[in-house]
């Protein structure tokens, strides 16, 4: 069989144009590819890593080329000061250099074949995206044919900086997802007892799905600026809507894509489960139906109903909720009928990744025809919502708290509620406590 060579990447300037009707196919195909690099072991090890290449391919795919400069890139990758000097603070270089070398080991292991490959050219940020084609005659090499990247008018990318950023964190999500589940999946297996609420009422359970906030959804109302209801979301309209008014999201709207909290909270909740002998399965709000939570197997669902609109179905049910405060624009958490020492409402200071304080709930009810247990895990913000995925997942924590309320490890209960309050500093949460609950047995 012949060697077939890497093709050496191809200057921006030299690619070639591609019609309008091929564009959509290639930005689907350098997502795909996007998708599989941040997956593979070669980036597992390197959040910045995978956050810096996703920024860098977003941006070139949606026309924002004039953002690829190293000082633009620290200031909104690295947080640093619109002044900062560049001579002095090499971050941005070095990262890159990290992503180029992660880039060619992962294609020097990967097979030659059809496809997009990413390339990072030396003294450069704006990435190349090379179709490798196979030769099908007697030479049998793979070349590249270089794919253009369309320029956009001036200022469209400014005005959709936002939307880039976006995108560019629901890629990244996706690639925490497939990483936690690698790494958690190939530790090796340590038994677990579900011997405390709520995982006992999922003990012995054949299955249990664990169902994954929606981010096109968030983005839907980012674009409509209103809410939608379960029967809404359900019907899937909203989803050509959705490509009606940004068609530049068609190949991302058809992918069910999450948020990294839900992503990293799904992973270790499976992990856990596995581990004490209950099979799991992840699907996003997109794929449920009704009728999927009035089955006899238990259900667990991640995040507030402002992403997740299946939590609707269990408004009516729990005494502790998210709700909105329109004037505020904030999520608050909500308690309809407050005990001695209780509050009405708990306002949140800590807002999307800020440091301060958040809250989340832990509620487990019986499903829709009382068949079997649903468990809902939702927060004021994302990292309110991983928190409670931690507390829950830690075990000892968890016997510790319950016993200093007490709830004794082996209680039965239909029903019980637990309000947290999380501690949140910039990057995740710091401490989880729990300020009050319901318990029916």
């Amino acid at each position: 069989m012949a060697h077939k060579a890497t093709p050496d990447p191809a200057p921006l300037s030299a690619t070639t144009n591609l019609g309008s009707s091929n564009l959509e196919v290639r930005n689907t195909e350098v997502l795909l590819e996007l998708r599989r690099v941040l997956d593979s072991p070669e980036f597992a090890g390197s959040e910045r890593g995978r956050t810096l290449l996703a920024y860098l391919v977003e941006n070139a795919l949606n026309g924002g080329i004039e953002r690829l400069k190293e000082r633009t890139i620290g200031i909104e990758i690295f947080g640093r000061d619109a002044s900062y000097d560049t001579g002095q603070d090499a971050i941005v270089r070095v990262s890159a250099n990290s992503v180029r070398k992660r880039l060619q080991a992962y294609y020097s292991r990967v097979p030659s074949g059809s496809g997009i490959r990413i390339v990072l050219p030396a003294g450069a940020y704006a990435p190349e995206f090379q179709r490798v084609v196979e030769e099908a005659a007697t030479a049998a090499e793979a070349v590249a044919a270089p794919v253009s990247v369309p320029a956009r008018p001036a200022g469209s990318g400014r005005s959709n900086a936002a939307l880039y950023a976006a995108l560019a964190v629901l890629l990244v999500s996706c690639a925490v997802l497939g990483y936690q589940n690698w790494r958690y999946r190939s530790a090796g297996p340590a038994p677990v007892r579900l011997d405390v609420l709520p995982w006992s009422a999922f003990a012995g359970r054949a299955d249990t799905g664990i169902v994954l906030t929606d981010a096109n959804f968030t983005l839907h109302k980012f674009f409509n600026h209103k809410e939608m209801s379960l029967a809404e979301y359900s019907s899937l309209d909203w989803l050509y809507d959705l490509k009606a008014r940004a068609p530049g999201l068609l190949p991302l709207s058809a992918v069910p894509y999450t948020s990294v909290a839900s992503a990293v909270t799904a992973a270790k909740i499976g992990t856990m489960l596995d581990r004490s002998g209950v099979t799991s399965f992840v699907r996003s709000a997109r794929n449920m139906q009704v009728d999927d939570f009035k089955e006899d197997r238990p259900m667990i669902l991640l995040g507030s109903a402002p992403s997740n609109p299946w939590v609707e179905l269990l408004d009516d049910r729990l005494n502790f909720h998210v709700g909105v405060d329109t004037a505020r624009g904030m999520q608050v958490m909500l308690n309809r009928a407050p005990r001695p020492g209780e509050q009405a409402s708990y306002a949140p200071t800590a807002q999307n990744q800020s440091a301060g304080i958040a809250y989340a709930i832990v509620a487990l009810t019986p499903n829709l025809a009382n068949k079997g247990p649903m468990l809902l895990i939702a927060g004021t913000n994302a990292n309110a919502t991983q928190a409670a995925g931690e507390f829950l997942t830690d075990l000892p924590l968890l016997r510790s708290e319950l016993a200093r309320l007490g709830i004794l490890t082996g209680r039965k209960a239909r029903r019980m509620e637990l309000l947290l309050r999380v501690d949140c500093m910039n990057s995740g949460a710091s401490r989880s406590e729990v300020i009050a609950h319901r318990l029916t047995p």
